[in-house]
């Protein structure tokens, strides 16, 4: 799952609605959402866009400006696009507000649409946000959210320990090889203390305790250490530690909630039995942003 809210921007003019973006962005990560923009100068490079399936489909939300200079305008791209997409979310705006954008739509027969005045695009489009992801700000969706995130930053951790592994010298590859050993021989005694604790589990509950093999926690980890062997970003060490020791902790207990329901309502606690909540899940996607944003900066 990803955490970018994409926007298709109809604008002839981007830097006249540089502070509304500024603040649009502000408010979506308040959320744990990054938002991603794409402009287009015209209705013929928005219809483009659109008629690409792979982009299109991954389009949220289309904001269209009435006055787009020579060529189409707004109201005539409105229908155009919704003949492409007759149910996608659309905010058609004005920088004049005595411009009648309901009266156009309407003469048009664009149903489903929003409208507003520039200066108050941003307030538009945060109502207009918060009813398309209202259903992904729940736990159980978030969840979701949490697990696909996480995943992806995975990925990342495994392709940059390859590549880290192969810019090694060959004393570095050898530190790194031995430090697999080292904690495969970690795990291996970890392993036989969890066979002796299993000789003595009296509950199958009790069996979530003893997984893994070589986990992403252990290529975390090594890729950590290969980072300090080619003293590489040494200035964002305190953000893999916390990354590792705050954010995938919280990440593997998610896998683990207990679901208590009383009739529509639900309740989800973790293995210690502490409840998790909307604000709780928020923070944590705000978090996983921010270490998404960090593994960009390091590795482009």
């Amino acid at each position: 799952m990803r955490l970018d809210f994409n926007v298709l921007w109809v604008e002839d003019q981007p830097n006249n609605v540089s502070d509304q973006r500024e603040r649009i962005a502000s408010q979506i990560r308040k959320e744990g959402f990054r938002l991603a923009v794409r402009f287009a100068s015209s209705v013929d490079e928005a219809t483009g866009y659109l008629a690409d399936d792979i982009y299109g489909d991954h389009i949220d939300l289309i904001l269209m400006d009435y006055d787009l200079g020579p060529g189409k305008s707004g109201d005539q791209g409105l229908t155009e696009v919704r003949a492409i997409f007759p149910y996608k979310d659309l905010i058609f705006y004005s920088a004049k507000a005595t411009a009648d954008l309901s009266r156009m739509a309407g003469e048009r027969n664009i149903q489903g649409l929003f409208t507003a005045y520039r200066p108050d695009l941003p307030g538009v489009v945060e109502e207009v946000f918060k009813n398309l992801v209202r259903k992904v700000l729940d736990i159980d969706h978030s969840r979701g959210i949490v697990m696909g995130a996480t995943s992806d930053i995975d990925e990342v951790i495994s392709v940059r320990l390859s590549k880290a592994f192969d810019d090694s010298n060959d004393e570095q590859k050898k530190i790194t090889l031995q430090a697999i050993q080292k904690r495969l021989e970690e795990k291996r005694e970890f392993f036989e203390e969890s066979l002796n604790a299993l000789k003595a589990v009296k509950h199958v509950s009790e069996l979530i305790d003893h997984h893994g093999v070589y986990t992403s926690d252990d290529r975390f980890r090594l890729l950590q250490k290969l980072m300090k062997e080619l003293k590489l970003h040494k200035e964002r060490s305190g953000n893999f530690d916390g990354y590792r020791t705050k954010i995938m902790p919280k990440r593997n207990d998610l896998a683990h909630i207990r679901v208590e329901r009383n009739g529509f309502s639900r309740k989800f606690y973790d293995r210690k039995g502490v409840e998790l909540t909307a604000a709780d899940m928020r923070m944590l996607r705000v978090a996983l942003l921010e270490f998404q944003e960090i593994l960009d900066e390091v590795f482009p």
